[in-house]
């Protein structure tokens, strides 16, 4: 009797015939086994295939970030920056290096005798030179202070000479072009109020880009609610066209009112196919706003009245005079005015420009000797412009800077009253979109009430349709009139955000930070 075969190969054996012998078995293992791999795929695809519930939050945040305003204020405010790293930089000291490459050159010139007499003469010479300067613009003055070093290299090669050096081991030298209008004293002024308003302004841009958000929001909001209420119009005449035909057969509505509903069920119909053709616009719109995939399926939700905010004019007028870039922007025009009054007196009257120079100099055959005995080196220039007659120009010129500092004075006195008035007037308008928001929700809750009560009245045969039409338009009135308000509302809330940069719900100054590129 042979000896039983180990565990191991019966199991391989049991195993081989079921595979072999049960076909129908396998193909339910595979099943089952392709069931266990693609199930987990399954959340990913439904999820996917979900529509994204957007709120009015959500977008406003999404078109600071994504939108064409973001990036047109994004933009504009790095121009502003780096002019503005640029006039620093020119009173920081700045370190140059000048320097002429071997210079060779071979030629007949004309060269004055000691008795004024000209010879022409062979020339075949090479130069080279080196120098370092160290210059600082001054403020105080407008002038330029300029340190240096320079070394120059000459070889005469006619003559059979060595090479010739001169050394200039240190100049200091000091250039002032106007005593009596210094353009960097008003720079110093004028640049960083330029560039605070363009800061603020890059907040302002930004919370536009916000309000524009909001608005695309609402009309999507108003076409999706278009499309609920064309819906339910739809149903609503469908059921009542049905139930009516039936009152019809037996004698209980006239053939005229039957009519009337069938074209209302028409009517209604068109009314869904339109609305939903203008929700897609709408979305589509607000989607390339805020940067989202135009095949994405976007679904509104409406967002609630902010509880018990009410907004402060002398509040919103104070904080919009501390944040906004309007005030800034005023000072700055007044003083670029001031500034066109003070280059005409200074540059039409008795004009002075100094040059002053001092340091070493020594020349030699030999590196060594150019540094050796250094000689002193002075040099002081006024020059002198005065005007004798000029029929009147330089006056006209003072004249018309004034005459414009005054238009100036005019026009910025005229924007701050319309500033303070927008600003104030906002504020009241907001405050005023409260109650109007609660009476618009009260009536939008009426209507639908009322409107059930007409359909109940309407299958007893205690009322008309005529009846029942008014009470579908007043229904749909009421709920686009709520939507509207609520529009109104949030419009009002974030342009008087803009408006100031102050929010209010927090109770705290709308920044974003100084942007570095």
């Amino acid at each position: 009797m042979p000896p039983p075969f180990p565990a191991v190969l019966r199991f391989g054996f049991t195993f081989t015939f079921y595979i072999f012998h049960g076909a129908a078995r396998a193909v339910y293992i595979f099943r089952f086994l392709k069931i266990i791999f693609i199930l987990p795929l399954f959340p990913s695809f439904l999820l996917s295939a979900q529509p994204r519930v957007l709120t009015l939050q959500e977008a406003v945040e999404l078109g600071k970030a994504n939108s064409p305003y973001y990036y047109r204020a994004k933009n504009t405010y790095e121009r502003s920056y780096w002019r503005y790293q640029n006039f620093k930089a020119r009173f920081k000291p700045q370190i140059r290096l000048n320097a002429t490459a071997p210079t060779f050159f071979r030629s007949i010139n004309p060269v004055t005798q000691p008795d004024g007499s000209i010879e022409f003469r062979r020339v075949n010479q090479a130069n080279n030179s080196i120098g370092l300067n160290v210059v600082q613009n001054i403020g105080l003055t407008g002038g330029q202070l300029r340190f240096g070093t320079a070394l120059q290299r000459t070889d005469n090669f006619l003559a059979g000479q060595e090479s010739f050096f001169l050394s200039s081991p240190f100049t200091l030298s000091y250039d002032q072009n106007a005593l009596l209008y210094n353009e960097l004293k008003w720079r110093k002024l004028i640049e960083p109020l330029t560039y605070e308003t363009a800061y603020r302004g890059y907040a302002e841009d930004m919370e536009e880009a916000g309000l524009q958000a909001v608005s695309l929001f609402f009309e999507g909001l108003t076409a999706q609610v278009a499309v609920e209420i064309s819906q339910t119009n739809q149903a609503n005449t469908d059921t009542l066209y049905k139930i009516s035909k039936e009152r019809f057969g037996i004698g209980k509505i006239t053939e005229n009112e039957l009519l009337q509903l069938e074209l209302n069920t028409l009517n209604a119909q068109n009314q869904v196919n339109e609305a939903k053709v203008n929700l897609e616009i709408a979305s589509q719109n607000l989607k390339r706003i805020l940067g989202l995939p135009l095949t994405e399926q976007l679904v509104y939700t409406i967002p609630p009245q902010i509880p018990a905010l009410s907004i402060s004019p002398e509040l919103a007028l104070s904080e919009a005079r501390n944040n906004r870039k309007a005030l800034i922007d005023f000072k700055s025009q007044r003083l670029e005015a001031d500034r066109l009054i003070a280059e005409a007196k200074g540059s039409n009257s008795i004009n002075f420009s100094v040059l002053a120079n001092v340091g070493t100099q020594q020349t030699g055959q030999r590196f060594s000797d150019a540094y050796s005995n250094l000689q002193n080196r002075q040099y002081i220039g006024v020059n002198i412009d005065v005007p004798i007659q000029d029929w009147g120009y330089r006056k006209s010129q003072i004249k018309l800077a004034k005459a414009n500092r005054e238009l100036v004075e005019v026009t910025v006195k005229q924007e701050e009253i319309t500033f303070e008035q927008e600003i104030y007037l906002q504020a009241l308008r907001f405050n005023q979109q409260n109650s109007q928001l609660a009476v618009a929700q009260k009536a939008d809750t009426i209507a639908h009430r009322r409107l059930e009560i007409t359909k109940q009245r309407y299958l007893l045969g205690k009322i008309s349709t005529t009846d029942l039409n008014i009470a579908l338009n007043e229904t749909v009135q009421a709920r686009q009139n709520f939507v509207n308000v609520l529009k109104t509302y949030w419009t009002s809330f974030y342009t008087l955000r803009r408006l100031t940069l102050f929010d209010f719900q927090r109770i705290e100054k709308i920044t974003y930070g100084e942007k570095r590129f």
